[in-house]
């Protein structure tokens, strides 16, 4: 099961709403990611869930880190796709 950052943009504009796409995420993902906050320990990677195209989110202290970002609900479906081939 690989451990998942999820980091949040500052939501001063989204399209579409962020904590349910997320929600949504963590029920069709369960038994292949456990989501935690994206400066835990030991994450295998950050997930930044972006409210827009402008994706603001502050990504600089994610080092050495695979980062996929989500700025549409679309992605989402991509993302779960990439997590589970």
């Amino acid at each position: 099961m690989r451990r998942v950052g999820i980091k949040y943009c500052g939501g001063c504009n989204p399209d579409y709403d962020r904590v349910a796409l997320v929600e949504e995420l963590k029920n069709r993902l369960a038994g292949y990611v456990e989501f935690v906050a994206y400066d835990a320990e030991n994450i295998d990677m950050v997930l930044a869930v972006e409210g827009c195209q402008s994706a603001c989110a502050d990504l600089s202290s994610v080092k050495n880190l695979e980062v996929y970002i989500i700025k549409a609900p679309a992605d989402a479906e991509r993302f779960i796709s990439f997590i589970r081939p």
